[in-house]
């Protein structure tokens, strides 16, 4: 099998071609499907069930075995054997095709046979159902469980009998099967239709075989592929939990769970409700399946309709009340009928994906469409045993290959999820390269920025201790080379040095950002102030609050506040002529308020242009974002009124301020 299987796929690989097609799905020839080996194995799989339950090999009974292919049949309700037997016969298997005298319906098969010697006999029954009870010579022997409503459902599952030698005789040996069931017009499946098959006596070494067979294909191998289903389902509900965006992958993991469920009915022996329930409920749980298989195709090649979607909705709730509301004995009549129904519509949808997965998926064209292809013959070939159109198989076609076909579907699903896996962690390899770059790129030009802004600052500072030095230094400088010329201005030759170092000594402070108690500055201001009118001979009348010692002034603002009161105080002994100066200095929390008066000569604040003192001081109360108000005084004189924002007043904020 390995060889032809290697062979198959060297085949399958040989000539293949190219289509221009949707770039996700571009794939190959028409053997693009078997190139998978998932798929391939899927095939073979279903091929082999197919096989063995349509051309079933059995092997023949051996010679002590006693086949019974005949009995007869007695529609009687005790719960013993009956007394009184028809001489008829009927063939086995025999299925319940007749009206029902009562619900369930009870039939005795009665047979005879002799002791071929058996020393552990033993009696095998592939197929009896709903349940049955065996009774050997008037004794019964076995019993698979309730025999009355709610029944044991054991249509699925092969009975193997062992009973004493001590009850045989030698010959005409009776041998009594009741079956309890349900005939083959309440039922919507003819797998579940009351009957029996051929009965096998013999001895039990060579019964138990058949029985382990038919036990794994029947109901082991149902349940393993039910987990299987369940927890692909969970898989692939997963995957399209996490990309929403494909909702294929949700339908299809909905539609696998429900299969599982379904599946459930070919193993499940003991519910708490009847059988006329049970096929009412296992067969309204098809109706959801079909839902998410028909969606899933839809989506799968983008197609959704909402109309469709609204119908198939509308579907899922009128088949189970239409399958509630029949009359029982037309059950299966309706169930066929519902059956067809969902074929044409699988048909329908499968012609509309094939149009659209040609045209946009060339290559999930055909791995899908060989799927689905062989799902419908599955389908046909179901209603075609249910039409009795075929005998009932040995094995049930649809709950064993078409979990193959699923498997095949699921893999490719997974597939495409890793590959779009794949393609998603390349692109966010690619963005996080980009977006380091671009980091990178932002990080640099921010450096070159600070640097820029640096050195603009830096020039600015410049710019500004070279006007300093130039408007107070270097003026007082000249001054004091152009005294020095005459020997009577020794005295003011040493006021100025004195106003030269002061100068400096303020333009070094301010250098330094070393914020100062506002206490120690008005102090200063003072003794300046006060020194420097007294010896021009101006009498001072000062007024300031005392503000609180933690309150700090920012080293540059000390330095503009300086100058502007010291060329206010300037200005008084210069050129107004006074004889007294008020000065007025009033701090609080967030603003400073500067008055200087005097009651000289004045001027017309108006008419006269301002000299470059006056200006300086302007530009000064502009660079604190302050107001300088220079206006003529009452009673002669000018009034200069400075209002200054102050931001900080706490000592740690001051010292943070002025340091940086």
């Amino acid at each position: 099998m390995a060889g032809v299987y290697r062979k198959v796929l060297l085949l399958c690989n040989v000539g293949r071609t190219s289509h221009r097609v949707h770039p996700v799905n571009a794939g190959d020839g028409v053997v693009a499907g078997f190139a998978y080996p998932a798929a391939t194995m899927a095939y073979l799989l279903v091929f082999l069930v197919l096989l063995g339950g349509l051309l079933p090999v059995q092997a023949q009974p051996a010679s002590t075995t006693h086949v019974l292919d005949q009995a007869s049949v007695v529609r009687d309700a005790s719960i013993t054997p009956p007394e009184r037997i028809p001489d008829i016969l009927s063939p086995l298997p025999h299925d319940w095709q007749n009206s029902p005298v009562a619900l369930p319906e009870q039939s005795w098969y009665h047979m005879t046979f002799d002791d071929a010697g058996w020393v552990l006999p033993a009696i095998y029954v592939e197929r009896a159902c709903t349940n049955l009870e065996v009774w050997v010579n008037g004794q019964l022997v076995g019993s698979s469980g309730s025999m009355v409503e709610p029944l044991t459902r054991n249509c699925y599952y092969p009975q193997l009998i062992r009973f004493q030698r001590s009850l045989l005789h030698s010959t005409a040996n009776r041998l009594d099967i009741r079956v309890v069931g349900y005939p083959q017009a309440y039922v919507a499946a003819r797998q579940r239709a009351g009957g029996l098959s051929q009965v096998l006596i013999g001895e039990q070494a060579e019964l138990v075989p058949r029985f382990d067979a038919r036990f794994f294909w029947n109901i082991t191998l149902a349940q393993v592929i039910g987990i299987c289903m369940l927890l692909l389902g969970l898989v692939i509900t997963a995957l399209g939990w996490v990309r929403r965006q494909d909702r294929h992958y949700l339908y299809f993991g909905a539609a696998l769970m429900l299969w599982a469920l379904a599946g459930a009915r070919l193993y499940l022996q003991h519910v708490p409700f009847t059988v006329l329930t049970g096929e009412v409920l296992f067969t309204s749980l098809l109706t959801p399946f079909v839902y998410a298989v028909l969606q899933f195709l839809l989506h799968y090649v983008h197609q959704p309709r909402l109309w469709v979607q609204r119908l198939l909705l509308w579907q899922c709730v009128a088949v189970p009340v239409l399958l509630a509301l029949v009359p029982a004995p037309t059950l299966a009549a309706t169930a066929r009928a519902v059956y067809v129904l969902w074929s044409g519509e699988f048909v329908v949808t499968l012609a509309f994906f094939a149009w659209h997965s040609w045209r946009l998926m060339r290559r999930d064209f055909w791995l899908m469409g060989a799927n689905l292809v062989l799902m419908l013959a599955l389908v046909a070939a179901e209603i075609a045993v249910q039409n009795a159109w075929l005998a009932l198989p040995k094995i049930h076609l649809v709950h064993l290959a078409m979990p193959a076909i699923f498997l095949a579907i699921g893999v490719r699903l997974v597939q495409q999820f890793a590959a779009v896996l794949t393609e998603s962690e390349r692109l966010n390899r690619e963005l996080e390269q980009r977006v380091a770059d671009k980091t990178a790129e932002i990080a640099h030009s921010y450096a070159q920025l600070s640097d820029l802004r640096v050195e603009q600052a830096a020039a600015a500072e410049r710019q500004r201790i070279a006007s300093d030095l130039h408007d107070d230094l270097g003026a007082k400088l000249v001054t004091i080379s152009q005294a020095s010329l005459y020997a009577n201005d020794i005295g003011r030759v040493a006021e100025l040095a004195r106003q030269a170092l002061s100068d400096m000594r303020l333009s070094v402070r301010g250098l330094t950002g070393a914020p100062t108690p506002l206490p120690y500055v008005l102090a200063d201001w003072r003794s300046e102030t006060v020194e420097r009118l007294t010896l021009a001979g101006v009498a001072v009348f000062w007024n300031a609050n005392d503000p609180a010692l933690e309150w700090m002034l920012p080293a540059r603002m000390q330095v503009q506040l300086t100058r502007i009161l010291r060329e206010a105080v300037s200005n008084v002994i210069r050129h107004s002529g006074a004889r007294m100066c008020w000065v007025d200095i009033h701090v609080a929390r967030d603003h400073l308020r500067l008055g200087v008066e005097d009651d000289g000569q004045g001027f017309d604040t108006h008419q006269a242009s301002l000299g470059q003192g006056l200006g300086n001081m302007l530009r000064r109360a502009r660079v604190l974002n302050g107001t300088l108000q220079i206006v003529p005084r009452e009673g002669g004189g000018v009034c200069i009124h400075l209002n200054v924002p102050l931001a900080l007043s706490a000592a740690e904020q001051a010292t943070d301020a002025g340091g940086a």
